[in-house]
């Protein structure tokens, strides 16, 4: 006996039972609401990598219909799918940096969460991460972070990497300093001695800390001769000229919280004007952002693939009803080697006969674009 000639012995009238089955039919799928934070701002070359990497991940597990709308998401900050209401704020802390600034950012975007009312938060880079994760742990909100250079341990987010305990969990950058430098040494032979160039950031800090360790262990192709980490742009000039006398390369790490005299926050790509016109020994960094900006080499702790898994995460909470808490803390493969061939070129550096060594050439200079 079918459901309906049920109903009908019951006594229950038909046409009640069909108008019934149709607003079942009709209850739409609740949408998931996913919120984004990103520590930097929409310029800057890492933000739109690890953008690229969300929304990639976003289109495969069906949070954007189709490409159109992962466009209007990386230009207006919203966007509404079949499956999904996505939000995304900014606290801009490479250009506003000082600790009212972050304050201020902080409890704006606050506010704009608590409107939203989230299912999960994904916070991009250490700031978000240290910040906005500090204001929601042990909060009823799930959040992934991604981008944390060095272990997450550090900001009391997680209790281990393998068990996170509360309601975080997320992606970190190992960052393949050693392979960089090893590509350097076989590019480039003759290098023995190098330097850390790099800005005093919450991004450059741990990155020279890993470099320093793995020199104490005698773990790279090259000895480590000195460190400059500074946020005058002044110093960063004459040390880095000084500098280029005396090494046969430097790391350079991330150069994007400089000020000048007057104290006005100079622009990445405007440092790396100046770099790439004024020294002339050849240089590794961490991210393919610097190497697009015009920088030699990296072995790439790739910003897409940060941004990918951490979305990938997400989705398990999501979907899969997983908890943070018992979700291990990540991190994605190494991305490509990459060379850019200008840089190479401008350093009278062959690369005909090391193509072998090279995953993807970069025949960009954002640096010196006009």
């Amino acid at each position: 006996m079918s459901l309906i000639q049920r109903r009908a012995v019951l006594g229950l009238p038909l046409a009640a039972l069909c108008a019934g089955e149709v607003q079942a039919q009709a209850t739409p799928t609740k949408k998931k609401r996913i919120f984004i934070v990103s520590s930097y701002h929409r310029e800057y070359i890492w933000s739109q990598s690890t953008q690229k990497g969300v929304n990639a991940a976003m289109r495969k597990f069906g949070y954007l219909d189709n490409d159109a709308q992962a466009d209007a998401l990386v230009k207006n900050d919203t966007v509404e799918s079949s499956r999904a209401v996505i939000g995304k704020a900014w606290m801009d802390t490479k250009r506003r940096d000082s600790g009212p600034e972050m304050a201020s950012a902080t409890a704006r975007i606050m506010g704009e969460i608590r409107a939203f009312k989230p299912d999960v938060v994904l916070l991009g880079d250490d700031n978000a991460a240290r910040f906005i994760g500090g204001q929601l742990l042990d909060s009823t909100t799930p959040v992934v972070f991604w981008g944390i250079n060095g272990l997450p341990l550090k900001y009391g987010l997680v209790d281990s990497m393998d068990t996170p305990g509360r309601n975080v969990t997320g992606v970190w950058q190992q960052g393949y300093h050693r392979e960089s430098l090893d590509l350097l040494k076989r590019l480039v032979p003759k290098a023995k001695t190098f330097a850390i160039l790099a800005c005093d950031s919450e991004s450059a800090r741990p990155n020279a800390k890993m470099i320093e360790q793995l020199a104490q262990r005698g773990a790279l192709p090259l000895k480590l001769v000195d460190k400059v980490m500074t946020n005058s742009l002044e110093e960063f000039k004459s040390r880095a000229l000084e500098l280029s006398r005396k090494v046969d390369a430097f790391f350079v790490l991330n150069h994007d919280t400089l000020r000048d005299a007057k104290g006005n926050h100079v622009d990445m790509l405007e440092v790396g004007r100046w770099y790439l016109n004024n020294i002339r020994i050849p240089e590794a960094s961490h991210e393919d952002q610097f190497v697009f900006e015009g920088m030699l080499l990296t072995a790439n702790d790739s910003g897409y693939n940060q941004g990918y898994l951490a979305m990938e995460m997400a989705q398990g909470i999501l979907d899969k009803g997983l908890s943070p808490a018992r979700m291990a803390v990540r991190t994605p493969e190494r991305g490509p080697y990459l060379v850019n061939r200008n840089r190479a070129k401008s350093l009278g550096i062959p690369l005909e006969d090391a193509m072998y060594l090279i995953d993807e050439v970069v025949d960009k200079s954002l640096a010196l674009t006009p």
